[in-house]
């Protein structure tokens, strides 16, 4: 029994490496296009606004990191149809939406504050985001759905 008990810790403590691995890689995708979308709106488009600027580069990656993690990341536990990716988009933008009210205030003093570059201080901002979001999405967004309860 206490074999059985072990070989679930430790296939699930795997799942979690696994998942948490595959997450990292397309957040660090997702980082590349955030960066290549906030560098094309201030140095090639000359949009002219830091904050506004990065809050639309991370629209586009939230897009880009959700198919990833949609489909690679968590693609078995997918559930419910349209609706239910609907659903967990919905949630997952909100998150990261959510997540700007911290990197922007934060990303204008590393700019402004302390004179970093807007790449760099953008990058640090996202890093730091990074572990969070990936808790989210683990438990809450993409969590392994309940399965009904069996009558006696």
């Amino acid at each position: 029994m206490k074999a059985l008990l072990l070989s679930k810790r430790f296939g699930s403590l795997t799942r979690k490496i696994v998942s948490g691995s595959q997450f990292a890689t397309i957040g660090a995708l997702g980082l590349i296009v955030n960066q290549v979308l906030l560098w094309l709106l201030l140095d090639v488009v000359h949009f002219g606004h830091l904050l506004l600027g990065a809050a639309i580069a991370t629209q586009g990656s939230t897009a880009f990191n959700f198919i990833g993690t949609e489909s690679w990341v968590f693609g078995a536990r997918r559930s419910g149809g349209a609706i239910g990716v609907i659903r967990r988009f919905v949630v997952y933008d909100a998150v990261n939406s959510s997540a700007l009210l911290i990197r922007l205030p934060l990303l204008q003093v590393l700019t402004a504050g302390f004179r970093m570059n807007y790449l760099i201080a953008n990058l640090i901002t996202l890093i730091l985001l990074t572990v969070v979001r990936f808790l989210i999405a683990d438990s809450v967004i993409w969590s392994k759905p309940t399965l009904p309860r069996r009558a006696s």
